[in-house]
């Protein structure tokens, strides 16, 4: 129920994003087109003002003579478009109404905010402006033309003939006329003039910064989108152009297929820059676009010229559909999953786009006012927009990426820190540890060489002596005892602190090993045999050396007291491990003594009692057991 709740409140939520963008791109399409029609309707409110009058009543006729009135005239209504393209010229009759004052009439003017090619006026029979060139500027096609009349025209009717030549693959056709005083026309005319020619001048240096920066983008990333707005810039760039008569060099036939190829081109460009924007990379798409492409300018190449418009309007009918419902799926991708805004801005785009070609597909067609302004050039400050905006996206992104790549970086550094000050730690520990180490070694090596070696030395001197009484051995068994102590003390130091847990055999049991040694020749020299029965050890057991030392000097004074005291003939030694406790046993078979006085049994200073401090001092217990068939001592450590 909750993913259920979820998934619809995230579907209503993407619904009204995908409405509001459909009511800005209406918006921004009604905005648009009431504007244009506000300025040619009404040329900036003079008409309705009464400043200007606008003719709209005139005569038709075909025929290339200038010099009279053509002879089969029809009365016609501006603005007028010319869909027949047989006839080359064609001249359009209108009445001037001057008035009585002389100084009105000399200062009026006409403007003609639309009209085809090479364009002539004529003033009762007379030349007064001529676009007549020989070869076809195209920007005489876009450009309002102010049309001052002779300061010395008289009051009274006066007949005004604008005469055009019908280029092939042109819009023929003349817009209503404005009729007014000279100044305020020629600012009004001037101020269109400058809005239509503005806007693709603007347009086309927005797509020369937009094709400077895709080709950068496109050389770093070699980005299919990049690559899509560097053809998109250079396909608008050259329609502009052509629009501006930049290109004026060329011929009328090429000037007309530079103006065809770069206005569809724009069209197939955008589908597969939408496709990627959509993350669509399917090559079976790609080639059937290429394809269609491919076999349009095929066939525009073959045409007649004079059925350049129809292909011209067959290629719009796959284009317009096809980019109205790419629009229509980009918004709801910006919607749904995107929420970028440029994506936004580039549903905008298409969708206005779509809707100013089908304006002028439907003016070609005299279904929409031929003078009103085509709004395919503000498809340029749109289309910059939406890269603008993507460029600020992918801008965003990138400083974000590199901000939280910053922190990672960060985070990782503090780790390492970490990590190296525990390393050096141990490195300091571990480099503590073999000081200690060598110290160890280096006192064990001079209290062998030194001491052992002196101790050594009397205990020999004291057997081989001519002195042999009771003292005399007594001090040689001290100096023996003292000496077997010295050196368990010594094999504690000389072997390591920590055992290792993968080693086979703990520390403990080497050093019991050992003690072994030390004492077998002890027990040889009184003829006791040794029984030596020993389990592993845990490696945890007595990790400190003085522990160690502990538990030797317990086992060897036990061992030392059997051999003075019990006159044993066997000596047993087994340790035991089980999950409660580790038992250390000592046995012999010789004379028992008596445990109730045990404790105070001593001999120098070593003694029952020594051994059960010894054993308290390790945690342990010391168990004692005997009778006359032997005596069993036993150290117990509780796990």
């Amino acid at each position: 129920m909750i993913l259920q709740r979820l998934f619809r409140s995230a579907t209503t939520l993407s619904a009204m994003r995908f409405l509001l963008g459909l009511m800005a791109a209406a918006c921004l399409l009604v905005g648009t087109a009431t504007w244009n029609w506000s300025m040619t309707g009404d040329a900036f409110g003079q008409i309705s003002q009464g400043k200007i009058t606008v003719l709209r009543d005139a005569t038709l006729a075909t025929g290339p003579d200038a010099h009279s009135p053509p002879a089969d005239a029809t009365p016609i209504k501006l603005p007028h478009y010319f869909k027949e393209t047989s006839p080359e010229f064609v001249d359009y009759q209108l009445a001037l109404q001057v008035q009585a004052a002389p100084l009105n009439a000399s200062r009026m003017a006409l403007c003609v905010p639309r009209w085809s090619a090479k364009a002539s006026v004529w003033i009762d029979g007379h030349s007064i402006f001529s676009l007549a060139h020989e070869r076809l500027d195209a920007i005489d096609l876009l450009r309002p033309a102010f049309v001052p009349l002779p300061i010395d025209l008289s009051p009274g009717e006066h007949r005004i003939d604008i005469r055009l030549q019908n280029v092939n693959g042109t819009f023929p056709g003349l817009s209503d006329v404005w009729f007014g005083e000279h100044n305020n026309l020629e600012k009004q005319c001037g101020r269109l003039q400058d809005l239509q020619i503005g806007v693709r001048i603007g347009g086309l240096f927005l797509m020369l910064f937009i094709l400077f920066v895709s080709v950068f983008v496109y050389a770093s990333l070699r980005d299919d989108l990049s690559l899509c707005f560097v053809l998109m810039s250079l396909s608008l760039g050259l329609y502009t152009a052509v629009s501006l008569g930049w290109l004026g060099f060329l011929d009328e036939r090429s000037q007309i297929i530079w103006f065809m190829v770069t206005r569809t081109a724009n069209g197939f460009i955008s589908l597969f820059a939408v496709l990627r924007l959509l993350n669509i990379r399917r090559r079976s798409l790609d080639k059937g676009l290429l394809g269609v492409m491919v076999l349009a300018y095929a066939v525009l190449a073959w045409l007649p010229i004079a059925y350049w418009q129809t292909w011209l309007a067959f290629v719009g009918l796959f284009q317009l559909p096809t980019t109205w419902v790419l629009a229509f799926v980009l918004m709801w991708h910006a919607a749904s999953k995107s929420h970028f805004w440029s994506d936004y801005g580039f549903a905008l785009t298409m969708f206005f786009a779509v809707a100013a070609n089908v304006m002028d597909i439907a003016r070609a067609q005299g279904l929409w006012p031929y003078p009103v302004l085509s709004m395919v050039y503000w498809v340029s400050p749109l289309l910059a927009l939406a890269i603008g905006l993507l460029s600020i996206e992918r801008l965003v992104r990138y400083l974000r990426y590199r901000k939280e790549a910053a922190e990672q970086l960060k985070k990782e550094l503090a780790e390492q820190r970490t990590a190296l000050l525990a390393s050096n730690n141990a490195l300091s520990q571990q480099r503590e540890k073999i000081l200690l180490s060598e110290e160890r070694h280096r006192l064990v090596s001079d209290m062998h060489d030194g001491l052992g070696s002196q101790l050594v030395s009397a205990s020999a001197l004291l057997k081989s002596g001519h002195r042999q009484d009771a003292l005399a051995q007594e001090v040689s068994d001290l100096i023996d005892h003292a000496l077997l102590d010295l050196r368990s003390m010594l094999d504690v130091f000389s072997n390591p602190q920590h055992a290792d847990a993968a080693g086979s055999e703990d520390t403990v049991s080497v050093l019991l090993g050992m003690l072994r040694h030390r004492l077998a020749p002890v027990f040889r020299s009184q003829n006791i045999a040794f029984d030596w029965q020993s389990e592993a050890l845990p490696h945890d057991f007595l990790v400190s050396d003085r522990e160690r030392l502990q538990l030797l000097r317990l086992l060897q004074e036990a061992f030392s007291n059997i051999i003075k005291h019990a006159k044993a003939s066997t000596i047993a030694l087994k340790s035991h491990v089980s999950d409660n406790v580790i038992v250390f046993e000592v046995s012999d078979d010789g004379q028992g003594i008596d445990t109730a006085h045990a404790g105070a049994v001593k001999r120098g200073g070593h003694g029952m009692a020594n051994m059960a401090e010894r054993a308290a001092r390790l945690g342990a217990q010391l168990q004692l057991e005997s009778s006359a068939k032997g005596t069993s001592v036993r150290v117990v450590f509780k796990r």
